[in-house]
Order: structure tokens, then sequence, then C-alpha cells
């Protein structure tokens, strides 16, 4: 069975860190969904959750295992999950860190591979995203940053 790892956390969490991190050291792609709702940003022609549950999808013909990143709130995002869940089976990986720590980050960012976005909308934003609650298969707290190497190893002990 597809497997899709979902990291959910705050803007400035260290998501996309992680998901650089598990592409480049095991067997699951990562898509960094910025890129592609910046894009459909400046377009608009068609619904950027179907843009990126299409891009998921190709990535699942060649993969067999597939990681993306997200607020993981919403009414929009609820949808999309309906959506993926009756395709691959779904992990979900909390990235917790300190929200005034997330703001720091998201404010010193590089800006032309994440949305830019206001410091009050990030708070805001943030606020909603820590709220959230799946049934995590993982829980990384980057407050105490684990080290590259155990990261890998806790993404691969959910495989």
């Amino acid at each position: 069975m597809k497997t899709l790892f979902i990291l959910i956390g705050p803007k400035g969490a260290g998501k996309t860190h992680i998901g650089t991190v598990v592409d480049a050291h095991t067997g699951i792609k990562f898509l960094s969904v910025e890129p592609i709702w910046i894009d459909h940003l400046q377009t608009k022609d068609r619904d950027g959750w179907d843009i990126l549950e299409e891009e998921i999808d190709r990535l699942f013909r060649s993969n067999n295992k597939v990681m993306i990143e997200s607020l993981g709130a919403g009414e929009d995002f609820a949808k999309f999950y309906q959506s993926l869940k009756n395709k691959y089976h779904i992990k979900f990986i909390k990235v917790e860190y300190a929200l005034d720590k997330c703001l720091e980050r998201v404010i010193t960012r590089d800006s032309t591979v994440h949305i830019p976005i206001s410091a009050d909308k990030v708070q805001e934003y943030n606020k909603i995203a820590a709220q959230v609650s799946y049934n995590w298969d993982l829980v990384i707290d980057n407050n105490s940053p684990a080290s590259d190497l155990e990261i890998i190893q806790a993404i691969q002990a959910i495989e």
C-alpha cells in the first residue's frame, strides 16, 4: 500500500527542513507544498487543493511513500484529507515548536520559497495549527531539536 506522510505544525516549526532531510536520506519523496500554493496564488486558475492532490498522485506513480507538509487545519484541509485517505495510507506527524520561535523563523526566512505572510497572520494561523489534533503516528518536538539522524530513525520506525 502507498503511504502518505503528512507533517503538520505551525508555520516556521521546521516541517520543510524535516521533509528535505527525509527526502535526502530515505525512500520517501518529499513534496514541498508552498511552491505549489505560491504558483496557485499568482494564477488562481484552478482549486489549489486539486492541484496539490494531482501532484501527490503523480508522485505516487513512481514512489510508494510520499511526504507533504501542512498546517492541517480548516475545512478545505479536511476535504483534502478525506479524498487522500480513500487512496493512500496516511501517517500523521506532528511537528511542535514554540509559537514565538516559529514567528521569528517565518519573519527571517527566504520568502522566495515560502508564502509571504504578515506577522499577524502567522500568529493567527499558528494558533489554529498548534491546536489541531489527529491520531498522531509520531510527534517531533523541535523545541529540543533532534539531529537529522534521529529524525530519519523516528520516521523509519513508523514506516
